[in-house]
């Protein structure tokens, strides 16, 4: 089984939640996901919205994983985001790393409106969470930015090429350095329980993919 993990670089000389998590988790696995960790591949997205098109197919392509989880950035919020779809839209409020203002734009012509998640959210992933007391919740908005653009743009892929495939994408709280450099009236969360988290999510859903394939 291959697993694929992606965060962001930032949109500006600051730091992004995302970047740093995965750079983490590439570099130091939680005990939790250490079975995997042949399995797993960790990659930083481009902040340009033109090249994260072509990264994206480019990376599929080679690694053609059986799950992918996307982890994005959420400055405001105060829990795990698990997102249950992604649409076919690129308006940005504020610019990406290269200064790209799309107003409107599909992410892909002629493709459909939205996708939903193919990763499931069962209600015993929250209550692990909980008992790791983590906050986290189901969101039904992944904005119209480069998260919910890569979100798009794989569940796209995967309804083309490997409808198997399993997609998801998360949005986590930015992190303590952040508010001391950047955003001092902003919630975050540790980057230990993002960490573990993010290993929480992942676990439930190989072994759910395992299971099922087990039985089929």
């Amino acid at each position: 089984m291959k697993i694929l993990l992606t965060g962001f670089e930032p949109n500006d000389d600051g730091l992004n939640a995302s970047e740093i998590v995965v750079r983490s988790l590439n570099d130091d696995l939680p005990t939790l996901l250490r079975k995997y960790h042949h399995d797993i591949h960790c990659k930083i997205m481009p902040g340009d919205t033109y090249a994260l098109s072509q990264v994206v197919d480019e990376t599929l392509s080679q690694d053609s994983p059986d799950i992918y989880l996307g982890i994005g950035q959420a400055r405001g919020y105060n829990r795990i985001a698990l997102e249950r779809m992604a649409k076919n839209l690129r308006y940005f409020v504020t610019p990406d790393r290269a200064g790209n203002t799309p107003k409107g734009e599909p992410i892909v012509p002629n493709a459909p409106l939205a996708y939903l998640s193919s990763l499931p959210v069962q209600s015993g992933l929250f209550s692990r969470l909980e008992q790791h007391l983590i906050p986290a919740r189901i969101a039904n908005d992944c904005g119209t930015h480069l998260c919910n653009q890569v979100f798009y743009q794989v569940l796209h892929w995967s309804a083309l090429q490997r409808p198997e495939m399993r997609v998801g994408f998360v949005h986590i709280p930015i992190l303590p350095e952040q508010v001391i450099q950047q955003w001092p009236d902003s919630p975050f969360m540790p980057l230990e329980m993002t960490r573990t988290a993010i290993a929480l999510i992942l676990d439930h859903h190989i072994s759910n993919d395992r299971s099922t394939t087990a039985l089929d």
